[in-house]
């Protein structure tokens, strides 16, 4: 995403505008729930020593591909072996998702223009509820890590001088898929809304537009973002460095 910032801002306006043909009671009432419930969110998120544990780790394991050579040959391997017309052709499919231009629209109609409770109604709610909280530290991470495009360099994290340390899209596209993966009861379409949420996060990788590390911190942001508005328990998925390469952490309750 090219300017996160902007990003944001267009997602908080957005999200408190009044959809003008919406009845304004019932509008309030929608907005004043949400903002009740978002004040909870931002507390499971950034208070959670737990949730905090596991944003660190992830961002650790990013950080050391980053300043490492393995971003750099998964780009080149990807670009060589794997990159092709089919794969430009997808792309142009699962970039879209993480458009915030069309993925908040969409989301903020299926919030405001269904009914109260109904399945699409909450998984809207869900979903921009969790975009809001991951957005600070989404931000905070981008800036901080200073990482560049694969088009700009190398992947190495110069605090400050760059802005694309985390990709926004994998992060705006995988929000939706996984808040639709943790309300299926289906083991098998939850599985399949979390194979599709890491899509958009491909989309950057095949079009040299973001390193891996950037695509795995946009994409693990989206899952503990998720995590935070969820009252169920989550598995804990993190990126974990090793003395011999890297690890995928993963501890889930049954």
């Amino acid at each position: 995403m090219k300017n996160f910032i902007s990003a944001c801002i267009f997602l908080f306006v957005s999200f408190i505008v009044p959809v003008c043909s919406f009845a304004a009671d019932d509008l309030m009432a929608r907005l004043v729930s949400d903002s009740a419930l978002l004040k909870e969110d931002f507390k499971s998120f950034y208070l959670d020593a737990g949730n905090l544990r596991l944003l660190g780790l992830n961002i650790a394991g990013a950080g050391l591909i980053a300043n490492s050579s393995v971003d750099r040959e998964l780009q080149e391997y990807y670009r060589d072996n794997l990159r092709s017309d089919t794969t430009d052709s997808l792309s142009d499919v699962f970039r879209a998702p993480g458009e915030i231009l069309l993925t908040v629209p969409v989301l903020l109609g299926a919030r405001y223009l269904t009914d109260e409770g109904s399945k699409v109604n909450l998984w809207a709610g869900k979903s921009l509820r969790a975009m809001f909280v991951g957005a600070p530290a989404g931000l905070l991470i981008q800036y901080s890590t200073g990482g560049g495009r694969p088009k700009e360099g190398d992947s190495h994290w110069r605090p400050f001088k760059n802005n694309n340390g985390l990709s926004g899209h994998s992060f705006i596209g995988a929000v939706p898929f996984i808040t639709a993966a943790r309300m299926e009861d289906n083991k098998y379409s939850s599985a399949f809304f979390y194979g599709v949420s890491v899509l958009p996060a491909l989309s950057r990788i095949n079009d040299d537009e973001h390193y891996f590390s950037q695509a795995l911190l946009g994409w693990s942001l989206a899952y503990l973002s998720v995590a935070a508005i969820d009252k169920k328990d989550l598995p804990e998925i993190a990126v974990v460095p090793r003395a011999d390469g890297y690890m995928v952490y993963l501890n889930a309750s049954f």
